[in-house]
């Protein structure tokens, strides 16, 4: 058994030499056109970060916006309705 398995391995090694493709392109092309598919991709991946970047920003400020702080508006509401509570009861206890 353990002398199939070199020579099946053997024969796979063969295989890939045969056939020399490891799914990156062709190593023959010209290098300017490499060069300028990896330019505009260049540029296609920094417009789509830019852009995602952007939407990432405008979602961020509208949450911001729908989740306001309501602290002020409550202390300010709870301040008023204490003052003129308190007024309220001193000008009764002054006036029975």
């Amino acid at each position: 058994s353990s002398p199939s398995i070199p020579k099946m391995a053997q024969k796979m090694s063969n295989n890939n030499n045969d056939n020399d493709d490891d799914g990156w392109g062709n190593d023959n092309a010209d290098t300017n056109n490499n060069m300028d598919d990896t330019l505009k991709k260049q540029q296609e991946l920094n417009s789509l970060l830019s852009s995602s970047s952007a939407k990432q920003v405008e979602r961020q400020q509208q949450k911001q916006e729908e989740e306001r702080d309501m602290f002020i508006p409550i202390f300010s509401l709870v301040s008023l309705a204490g003052l003129f509570g308190a007024y309220g009861y001193e000008m009764l206890r002054l006036y029975l």
